[in-house]
């Protein structure tokens, strides 16, 4: 589910995700780093103030045999202001062994140990932190074995003092004053050394071990960014490659091809519109190819001659019946890029090439006219000129069609001819025919006039006007056919 949803994460929110994871990680090894830096520190001040210690209790055992000789009181009150370094430490130590630590008191015998201030938080927040582990807790052990005999001096220095007070101590007093001081000084040396080098070997152990934490942190920081980083960009290349290996297919032709959506971002949304997009494409290139179907079905089954030229007149596309009149006429087989030269007569091409830019200017040319061929044979064509233009409209050309009108025209001829004999026979009829007509009918009513009697002359005037009259409906007749 997480990764689902990380998948369908959109690029910028999974690039502020990254920046996050990696921004955290970096707060994250800040805050280890300052830790292990204060650690260090608190190592640090602890070697200092275990020095402090040891050159304390050595001044301190010092100046109480020189008192033991001298009796100065100076002497007395530096061997006491001494001897109050480890005393401060031991009170620190003993602050924070109780049940409820007591922050309070352990400051205050960290400050009479001479320790500085800065450093007292990071040295209380050590024990507290680290009592428990095997080189601080021999170090605390030293600490209090060392502490322990370092006490036995106060009862001895107290009964030095009070002897030196009371004026009655011996020579021999005195050396045994010093020997004790000499015998509790070699009990604390060795448990004094212990305490310096478990301190300086787990101050070593620690060292190491924040340098491995430092640098395992860092090494998890990078690989994580690192990984995350891989991951985002594989995800991107995958939806990437796959949207430009569909593009590149379907732009070689293969119009079924489809992206595979892997993510619900960015690119996933770019996936799910290309494949809306393809389909939409595919279909109108379906619907297109089925109308190119039936508009080239209609455009070669036409008899007119259909030619489409470009600008320089060389031909584009044609149709079957431009290809026919290409083979018969002119023994030429029109292709693509023929010129216009091959397929128009030399004495025609200038008119044909005047009408083509005429066209192309805008103006629409339509001519009939008769041309003759070199097999004998006239065909009246009824030609038309007009510009061709692209979706913009931009002139591209000349779309030429021609159509063959000579059956046509010979209708036209012969129906003219008809109609010439019509007017012919109604002129005829108007004229040449009611003479011997009118003839007739007036010797049939002279005839009647004469109750019906006729002489010789008047039945050879009927005769001529009767024969008249066939021969005007022999002409006639003669006109018709």
């Amino acid at each position: 589910m997480p990764t689902q949803f990380f998948r369908n994460t959109s690029i910028a929110n999974k690039l502020y995700f990254t920046i996050g994871i990696m921004a955290f990680l970096i707060v994250i090894e800040l805050c280890v780093l300052s830790f292990s830096l204060n650690t260090l520190s608190s190592i640090r001040a602890f070697v200092s103030g275990e020095g402090l210690w040891s050159k304390a209790q050595k001044d301190a055992f010092a100046n109480l045999r020189l008192y033991a000789e001298s009796g100065r009181e100076n002497e007395y009150q530096d061997y006491q202001n001494h001897l109050k370094v480890p005393l401060g430490d031991g009170i620190f130590r003993k602050a924070l062994e109780k049940p409820v630590p007591d922050y309070n008191l352990a400051r205050v015998g960290l400050l009479q140990g001479r320790n500085d201030a800065e450093d007292i938080s990071g040295m209380i927040n050590l024990i507290l932190r680290f009592h428990d582990n095997t080189y601080l807790a021999r170090t605390i052990y030293y600490w209090q074995k060392a502490e322990t005999s370092l006490k036995k001096i106060i009862p001895v220095g107290r009964q030095l003092y009070d002897a030196r007070k009371t004026g009655s101590i011996t020579s021999d007093q005195v050396i045994n004053f010093q020997n004790q001081i000499d015998q509790i000084n070699d009990e604390v040396t060795p448990s004094e050394d212990g305490f310096s080098y478990t301190l300086g070997e787990g101050s070593r152990w620690l060292e190491h071990l924040v340098l491995h934490i430092l640098i395992a942190l860092a090494l998890t920081v990078e690989i994580i960014g690192i990984l995350i980083a891989v991951s985002i960009s594989r995800n991107l290349q995958k939806g990437l490659a796959a949207i430009i290996n569909a593009a590149q297919k379907f732009a070689a032709g293969a119009l079924d091809q489809r992206v595979k959506v892997y993510s619900g971002d960015e690119i996933g949304i770019l996936s799910n519109s290309f494949n809306v997009m393809a389909n939409q494409l595919e279909t109108t290139v379906a619907q297109l190819q089925d109308s190119q179907i039936m508009l080239r079905s209609f455009f070669e089954s036409t008899r007119t001659c259909h030619v489409l030229m470009d600008t320089d007149l060389n031909a584009i596309t044609f149709n079957k019946a431009a290809v026919d009149f290409g083979k018969k006429y002119y023994n030429i087989d029109l292709v693509p890029g023929t010129l216009v030269s091959k397929w128009v007569h030399a004495e025609r091409l200038p008119g044909f090439i005047a009408r083509c830019k005429t066209a192309m200017g805008g103006t629409l040319v339509e001519v009939e006219t008769p041309v003759s061929y070199s097999n004998g044979e006239t065909l009246w064509w009824s030609l038309v000129f007009e510009a061709a233009r692209n979706l913009v409209g931009e002139v591209i050309g000349v779309s030429y069609h021609a159509t063959d009108i000579t059956q046509r025209v010979d209708q036209k001829r012969e129906i003219n001819s008809q109609h010439q004999s019509l007017e012919r026979i109604a002129y005829i009829q108007s004229h040449e025919m009611r003479r011997p007509v009118a003839s007739i009918i007036g010797l049939v009513d002279l005839f009647e006039q004469e109750d019906f009697t006729a002489t010789k002359e008047e039945l050879i005037m009927l005769k001529k006007a009767a024969l008249e009259l066939d021969e005007k409906i022999r002409t006639i007749v003669s006109d018709i056919h």
